[in-house]
């Protein structure tokens, strides 16, 4: 019984962390369904809006929780190093294409050029782990990548109720709030990218092949 019962917890520990990723892809799914059903009209009720806050914020909190699970079991997998940014972009990118589409996009303060920007740094980031990890070596992401996340993770949910929900549009020190994160938040996206930029400078020179002479 005492074999049973470990085997039972080295599959649970191999498999939870994952399955919690795969999770929050399908509360991305709800996420988004939720938001494209708001109209973002005087009088609307605002449940719906605050279904789409919650199911948000759950999705962003188990980010933190399958990467805890995965370093703490020592179960950190190739699907799983693959799939969470995979499904962090699609969570975070997504919201916020959302919110630069009408009718969000006048309560957000969200424009395409933002989602442009945010975008183009992610694309940038990840071609170059891609390009790294597929040399073998590790390029997971830094204190920069992690703090960007938060932060985005953050002013989604900000911006979102600052367009849907009625008592957040018609405050003026909210909607300061909002405008000030979203700055924020892309000025921290792009200075993020410059440490991995760094690292990934480093790298090829040091795997150069001049480096090798």
């Amino acid at each position: 019984m005492d074999s049973y019962n470990r085997t039972l917890m080295s599959e649970l520990r191999k498999t939870l962390p994952n399955s919690i990723t795969v999770g929050r892809l399908v509360l991305a799914v709800v996420f988004f369904w939720l938001i494209s059903g708001v109209a973002c009209t005087p009088g609307e009720d605002p449940s719906r809006a605050w279904w789409a806050v919650w199911v948000f914020i759950v999705a962003a909190v188990t980010d933190i929780l399958d990467g805890y699970l995965a370093r703490k079991w020592k179960s950190v997998s190739p699907f799983g190093r693959i799939l969470d940014p995979v499904v962090d972009k699609v969570l975070v990118l997504g919201g916020l294409v959302f919110l630069a589409a009408p009718p969000l996009q006048e309560g957000s303060g969200i424009v395409a050029w933002m989602v442009v920007v945010v975008i183009g740094r992610e694309l940038l980031v990840t071609s170059v782990r891609a390009v790294i990890e597929a040399t073998g070596s590790p390029f997971g992401a830094d204190w920069g990548g992690k703090i960007k996340m938060l932060v985005q993770c953050v002013t989604v949910p900000v911006c979102f109720g600052n367009a849907a929900i009625e008592s957040r549009r018609t405050s003026p020190t909210f909607n300061q709030f909002a405008e000030l994160l979203l700055w924020g938040m892309l000025v921290i996206t792009i200075a993020s990218a410059i440490p991995a930029l760094i690292r990934a400078v480093a790298f090829f020179r040091n795997h150069s092949p001049r480096s090798a002479i």
